[in-house]
């Protein structure tokens, strides 16, 4: 699994070396904060911290958490840069957080499975960033020319080989995931919003703790939420395309249809048993060549984002 943007350089086994000398920062994720030269002298025998001399402080000692070393002094420049190239994408991406659209591109990304290697910035420090470690492999999948997307404004590739994009390239990829897979996105859409409308009647149960205690709440309660994943929905829907929209659609006629005639194909057959045709009711069964069970699809409704 990916490590944090501002941990990914540093070594949490235990092998850092005496005497190797690692840029401080106090408060890790906080630009403003200076980053000092300290010389690590040895590990805590329990816990996280270790002791480290300020060599621009007289030698001062100090036991501190070993995550406050962000990178070996001497590779602190290129880091740096790389947090003020992470900081300039989060400043023009971070206002797509919890909006519809954020949740539509999530889903594509990463909720549905459509892709690998498409990773989404959740922290402060990341927040709507979109991230790619093989880059390459990203592109074949998405059949996406490798320059359309370092092209993007802001975009770039860290020292550690890793790709980011803003908020408006994790759109663009999305977009081209639901054009790529359009009819299973669209099953993916109508799951979800038969979902919905089950919670819209019912609201939702679930549980908690060891005990497996259970808590309801109420479609009243939950009308906002389901609001927001309608209109997430509703956008994946129109990146799915016209042409993939109207074949689901006539596909669910279809099954509508199917499951009209196998209605009245059980009422037929029940009315002949109970008039005492059993042998001509039996025989219109056989020559279905399926149960009418399976003719009258049940369990699945088509739900519909408007």
């Amino acid at each position: 699994m990916k490590l944090p943007f501002c941990a990914k350089h540093k070594d949490f086994n235990g092998l850092m070396d005496a005497g190797q000398v690692w840029a401080y920062r106090e408060r890790v994720r906080s630009p403003d904060c200076p980053v000092e030269r300290v010389e690590y002298l040895q590990p805590a025998s329990k816990g996280s911290k270790c002791l480290v001399q300020f060599l621009d402080r007289d030698g001062h000692e100090e036991w501190i958490p070993r995550g406050r070393l962000i990178v070996l002094w001497n590779e602190r420049e290129a880091w740096l840069e790389d947090e003020r190239r992470m900081a300039a994408v989060v400043e023009v991406s971070a206002h797509a957080y919890e909006t519809p659209q954020f949740n539509a591109v999530s889903s594509l990304l990463g909720d549905w499975g459509f892709i690998e290697g498409v990773e989404l910035g959740w922290s402060q420090d990341e927040l709507c960033t979109v991230q790619i470690e093989e880059f390459s492999s990203v592109c074949e999948q998405l059949t996406m020319n490798p320059d359309d997307l370092r092209q993007e404004p802001l975009a770039y590739t860290d020292n550690d080989g890793l790709f980011v994009g803003p908020w408006s390239l994790a759109v663009k990829i999305a977009r081209r995931v639901a054009e790529l897979n359009g009819e299973a996105a669209m099953q993916q859409v109508m799951e979800e919003e038969y979902k919905i409308e089950l919670e819209m009647l019912h609201g939702y149960t679930f549980t908690v703790g060891r005990e497996r205690e259970e808590h309801w709440v109420s479609p009243e309660r939950l009308k906002d939420h389901h609001a927001k994943q309608l209109m997430a929905l509703n956008i994946v829907r129109e990146w799915c395309g016209r042409e993939v929209i109207e074949r689901i659609d006539e596909l669910e006629a279809l099954r509508e249809e199917v499951r009209r005639l196998g209605q009245l194909v059980e009422r037929a057959i029940a009315e002949l048993r109970r008039c005492g045709q059993g042998a001509t009711a039996a025989t219109m069964e056989s020559d279905l060549g399926v149960p009418v069970s399976r003719l009258v699809l049940r369990g699945r409704k088509k739900g519909r984002g408007g």
